[in-house]
């Protein structure tokens, strides 16, 4: 028995040295080369058992699953993690995890399952290689023997109550353990219930959820796990079940304060989806207090419909501008701002990580998700399973950032911590892009609220700008192909195209627009710098009327240069003209237009002329009047005190 000891420790040490050394060296290069982005779509009752002994070099064991022992706590570095495993017959290899892999709960003697095995042989290294979280599982009903914790021979209230002392210091893992061994044995009602309850603060919706309904199967009288139930449906965004299970348990006790006030939280989320009518006081003071993620449901107008041919938004009927036609909180949004710790600037990457567990525990996300995959086929009968590579062209693909929300006037802002995220929303990804967009996105942090920017007709598509409309037309072909765009097929684009002086342009303007934005950062006043750059390019536009959205950042320099020379009333007019050259079709620069022109009119003293400006603004402003009150605070200066003269 020494022996067998002294043996086992002597592996164990080499094994630990070898796993710390790949960390430490190579181990995420190679670990990134063998990628495969493989996810298993079958669960582990359809698969064979395979021993590590039946392993072969550098193959995908499709049919098949490894059972194993975890002997050692997670190494983590260089962006993997790194599992020291054992299987039934005594052998041990190393596991690499991608870092999407969340291993707070991994603990030492738990045992596993992996699900098709790929098993990678490089150079002097060996090691199982697992990308997708839903590829192995914990599991605690196992006839292997030598396995079996000590506690599995502790009655059932015993393990209960040891599951339940692990509740109470938050160990919720070692309770998840305990609940499961005396489930086991037997399936008790109020032992679910505790097991659901320990799911539910490790954020584990899905298995909260099920435990809650086979618990309320086995007694219908089960006040918590009814409660349990609707706040797992509630973080699942599924609001009409949430309120059944709530209405379940207050038919039990109507009494219940907690669930009463859960149920009025979701009458307000159902009375949300049901109208668009939102309290956008509380949601500008949450972001003013920068709170990140709201607390409300979605809405889609019955206005509009997805088209299922081309799998885009469209309009079932006429549209008028102002019309909101959807609010969506993100599906999943990562900000840096959250994660002081992290060194990571990409958040799109970072988002992903993010996405892929929640997905492990929320079928329904999961499957919305899937809707975006243009062969998303193969997914609807059974979703529950994470294809990585789908996943991340998803995300890829659709990913935007939340620009901040200003609270403060200043001609010159610093930069927002907030700037860098990332996030997706699953039903604004289904509006087509267009550099001349007739919809118009106001952000919120991780809400986004689409309105009408123009009159849209019935059968019209609804269409956002993915980039930015004023840069040139290289520059937006570019940056189009970072969402899977090849060609953009819009007015501008086409007009553009057809244009022969638009690559003389381009070039132009890409070989001085960094320097006359240098002079710009540097509070220049060199004015005719700047209107030297402002006629050339109007001079390439000679031949175009309409369209001329590249003019809109020259404006802009010429403006700034003006205000710092002191010629307010000048710059406040090229601001008004930003305005009248970018209304149709970039609402947020022809807000700042006239914004800027309000400001520069006030200060030079000509209040009829920001006056008309103000009016302009009031009737071309988009949104509810409670942001347009946050717009005029947080961008004109002294509102409060003015705002009596502009109205």
């Amino acid at each position: 028995m020494l022996n067998q000891i002294g043996e086992l420790s002597s592996r164990l040490s080499k094994t630990l040295l070898n796993a710390q050394n790949v960390c430490q060296k190579n181990g995420q290069q190679i670990f990134k080369i063998t990628s495969r982005n493989f996810s298993s779509m079958e669960t582990s009752e359809n698969l064979e058992k395979i021993f590590l002994q039946d392993l072969n070099a550098n193959k995908i064991h499709l049919g098949k699953y490894l059972i194993c022992r975890l002997i050692q706590k997670p190494l983590h570095s260089n962006e993997i993690n790194t599992l020291i495993i054992e299987d039934e017959l005594n052998e041990m290899e190393n596991v690499f995890l991608a870092d999407i892999i969340d291993t707070t709960n991994f603990m030492p003697n738990y045992v596993y399952i992996i699900k098709e095995p790929y098993f990678v042989v490089k150079d002097d290294l060996s090691f199982i290689h697992i990308e997708s979280p839903t590829d192995i599982e914990t599991i605690y009903n196992h006839e292997i023997y030598k396995w079996q914790p000590v506690e599995a021979s502790l009655s059932i209230d015993e393990l209960n109550l040891l599951g339940n002392q692990s509740y109470s210091n938050r160990d919720f893992s070692s309770a998840i353990k305990f609940y499961s061994l005396a489930l086991n044995r037997n399936l008790d009602a109020k032992i679910l219930s505790n097991r659901a309850a320990a799911y539910l603060n490790l954020n584990f919706f899905y298995e909260s959820s099920k435990d809650c309904q086979i618990s309320i199967d086995l007694n219908a009288k089960n006040e918590k796990a009814y409660f349990r139930l609707a706040k797992c449906c509630y973080q699942m965004r599924q609001f009409d079940q949430a309120l059944q299970a709530l209405e379940n348990c207050l038919n039990l006790n109507s009494q219940n304060s907690h669930a009463l006030r859960e149920s009025a939280r979701i009458k307000k989320r159902l009375m949300e989806a049901k109208t668009g009518d939102y309290d956008f006081k509380a949601l500008i003071n949450a972001c003013h207090d920068k709170i990140l993620r709201h607390d409300i449901a979605d809405f889609i107008s019955d206005k509009i419909c997805l088209d299922r041919e081309k799998n885009l938004l469209a309009a079932k009927t006429a549209i008028k501008r102002g019309t909101l036609l959807l609010c969506e909180k993100a599906a999943s949004i990562w900000y840096k701002a959250e994660h002081a710790s992290s060194t990571s600037n990409v958040a799109k990457m970072e988002n992903y990580k993010q996405l892929i567990n929640r997905l492990e525990h929320d079928p329904f996300l999961l499957k919305n998700v899937y809707k975006l995959a243009r062969d998303n086929g193969e997914f609807c009968e059974n979703s529950f399973f994470i294809n990585l590579a789908k996943i991340k062209c998803i995300v890829d693909q659709y990913s935007f950032q939340s620009p901040p929300v200003e609270f403060v006037s200043n001609f010159k802002p610093e930069p927002n911590e907030l700037q860098v995220n990332s996030g997706l929303w699953i039903q604004s990804a289904f509006i087509k892009h267009s550099c001349l967009p007739n919809t118009q996105k106001i952000y919120l942090n991780d809400v986004v609220m689409i309105y009408a920017s123009q009159d849209i007709n019935e059968s019209e598509f609804l269409t956002a700008s993915y980039v930015n409309s004023t840069d040139t037309y290289q520059e937006r072909c570019e940056n189009l192909t970072n969402y899977g765009i090849s060609r953009c097929e819009c007015e501008l684009c086409d007009m553009d195209r057809a244009d022969p002086l638009t690559s003389e342009r381009d070039s132009y303007i890409v070989e001085n627009r960094d320097r006359i934005k240098k002079l710009v950062d540097q509070d220049s006043n060199d004015v005719n710098e700047g209107l030297v750059y402002l006629e050339k390019i109007k001079h390439f536009y000679n031949n175009r009327s309409t369209n001329k959205l590249c003019l809109v950042p020259a404006l802009n320099f010429c403006a700034t240069l003006f205000r710092n020379k002191g010629k307010l009333n000048k710059s406040a007019k090229i601001y008004a003209d930003m305005f009248d050259l970018s209304k149709h079709f970039h609402y947020d620069l022809a807000v700042y237009g006239l914004v800027e022109a309000i400001n520069d009119y006030f200060l030079w003293f000509d209040m009829d002329n920001a006056k008309e400006c103000f009016k302009k603004l009031k009737a071309y402003s988009l949104g509810h009047r409670d942001y347009f009150l946050h717009v005029c605070n947080a961008k004109i200066i002294d509102y409060e005190n003015i705002h009596q003269l502009l109205n």
